[in-house]
Order: structure tokens, then sequence, then C-alpha cells
């Protein structure tokens, strides 16, 4: 499913205000968009920035014409994006969007947009920088900002931007699109929290270094697994030092394997209630660990503060290190 239908299928009203607003020139001078995550906040935000510099909308951007193709291809100069999944945005980056904005678009179109993926992700003087240029915006330029979090977004820049809350797709709906175009059970339910669009997760599945990093972290996750089960602390140190650790090569797959965790523990809170899980494929495990296990919810809010400093400068293979030991204290 494209972006655009997506959008009118599951996002119906955020697709119908934008187009109104396009159809009387009523646009917003900054948006932001917020969603909980696997909501496709970034694609989303890509795709109605598109809108506004498309050729040919119909309604919404084409994605066919040389605009479109172009900023598809990172080719566009008046099109800049920092994506905070990635990695903290700076005041430098946000100082570099203000000094190219400041000057006339290289482009006849004559409209500037930027996007900021992710905010809760700026550092403070960033915020601070950003603060001001929203408040002052120039004439035809635009921002698109999202957020997985908007309670963590200064309500000075929220009341600076029209905000689009983006509702979650019911995962069990997505988990069996996913499945019935060929992924396995298993990656369709993982995936299925970082995407919440079937369409998505295939795409992820098919870049070869995202898909390397994604099984990086699914193994990791599987081995600490298997060995929480044999009931061997010991072991599980081990197995992370030697099976673990050395699979996390990048910040991403840290991240993700942080993640699937996430969605382990949740589940294991959901089993201790008597509620159905969503990774069915790892039920006998964590139904196992439920049971086990005394304080859950300790090690979910330990294993979220991980993920929270994974933008940070800081060493991934001792905060693993740190969490497993968390884990199996319990």
């Amino acid at each position: 499913m494209q972006i655009g239908d997506y959008l009118k299928k599951y996002q119906p009203i955020i697709y119908q205000t934008f187009v109104n607003s396009l159809e009387r020139d009523t646009l917003s001078h900054a948006y932001l968009l917020s969603g909980q995550p696997g909501t496709p906040l970034f694609e989303s935000a890509k795709y109605l920035a598109k809108t506004i510099m498309c050729d040919s909308p119909s309604p919404l951007a084409c994605n066919n014409c040389i605009t479109c193709l172009r900023i598809d291809d990172n080719n566009y100069p008046d099109f800049i994006v920092y994506d905070g999944s990635s990695q903290t945005i700076k005041k430098e980056e946000v100082v570099s969007i203000e000094t190219q904005f400041d000057k006339t678009a290289f482009e006849s179109k004559g409209i500037m947009i930027y996007i900021l993926h992710l905010v809760e992700n700026m550092t403070p003087v960033a915020v601070n920088s950003i603060l001001k240029f929203l408040e002052e915006p120039g004439n035809h330029i635009y921002a698109f900002l999202t957020t997985n979090n908007e309670s963590g977004v200064l309500p000075t820049i929220i009341s600076r931007c029209q905000v689009m809350r983006l509702k979650l797709v019911d995962r069990g709906s997505i988990i069996k699109e996913t499945i019935d175009k060929g992924v396995s059970q298993d990656d369709a339910e993982l995936l299925s929290y970082f995407y919440n669009d079937s369409d998505l997760i295939i795409q992820f599945l098919s870049d070869k270094n995202e898909e390397s990093s994604y099984q990086d972290a699914k193994n990791g996750f599987v081995s600490l697994l298997e060995v929480l089960e044999k009931d061997k602390g010991t072991e599980a140190v081990y197995i992370c030092e030697t099976n673990i650790i050395p699979k996390m090569k990048s910040k991403e797959s840290t991240r993700l394997f942080l993640d699937i965790l996430i969605q382990a523990f949740e589940d294991m809170i959901s089993i201790k209630h008597d509620k159905e899980p969503i990774l069915k494929s790892y039920n006998s495990a964590l139904s196992y660990l439920a049971e086990k296990m005394q304080n859950i919810e300790n090690v979910l809010q330990e294993i979220l503060k991980c993920r929270n400093l994974i933008n940070l400068n800081v060493n991934t293979s001792l905060l693993i290190d740190h969490l497993i030991f968390q884990i199996i204290k319990e």
C-alpha cells in the first residue's frame, strides 16, 4: 500500500484535512505529526511535504513527477531532512536549515521545506534554536516535525504547529496482511511494532542493510530467551558477551534489539494479566518467564531507560551488558 493510500484508508481525518488546506490555500507553516512507535510518521510527513512541492498533485503528491522523484533521491536542495531516529538532532543542524532558508530558494517554485523526524531527540540548544525559527517563519517555508512522544515535546513547540495525530492500526490486522504477503509469522509479529503497515515491513526487509541489523537483533533476542528459559544466570552473562554483544555492530542493531525486548516484556505483562500476547511465535518462552520473573515492570523500565540512552554517546556494549545483569537478577 502506498503511503497516500495508507493515509486515505487508515488516517482519513489527516488526509482530508490536508487536502482541504491545500485546495483552500490555508496550509499551516508548521505541522507536528504525532503517533505511537510503528505509525509511519516519517513517511507520512515526507509525503505531505512532497505534496506542497509536487508538479501534479491529485489531490496529494503524485510520486511520479520530476520534483517528487528528485525529493525521493535526496536531490532537491530546498527540501532538507534531519532524522532523530538515527542520531540526536543538534543545534548545528538547525542552524544549517536557518542559514540555507535565509537565502532565496534554489528552485523556481520558491518553496522551502524541512523535516525534523522525532523532535524529542533534539538537544536542548537545538530546541531553543528551532523555537525561534518556528516563531518567525519566512515566506513559503514549511516545517514538518514528528514525534513518538508528544508529552516529551515542549508545549511552546506544539503551540506553534498544527498537530496531526496518527491512529495506530490494529497490529493483528497488520500481522495478518504481512503474513498473507509471504513474510514469516515471527518476523511479521516483531516488525509490526516498528511499521504499522504491511508494505513498509516488506520494504524494510528488502533493504539489505536494514534487514541485516534486524537479523542481528532478532538472533540476539532469541539467544537471550533460550538461556533465560534454562535458569542459568551465569550462562546468560556468557551468552551476552559471546553471542549477543558481538552481533550489535551498530547503534541501529542495538536499538532494534532493545525495541524487541520492550515488546517481549510488554507481552509478558499482558500474559500476567491473562491477555493475549502479540508475539505468539514466542508464547511458550514468554509465558514461562512471565510466571518466573517477579518484577517484570521494573525490568521494562530499565530497558526503556537504556533505549533512551542509545542516541547519546554511550558504549552500547556496556549498555547491553548492564541490562543483561538487570534481567538475570530477576
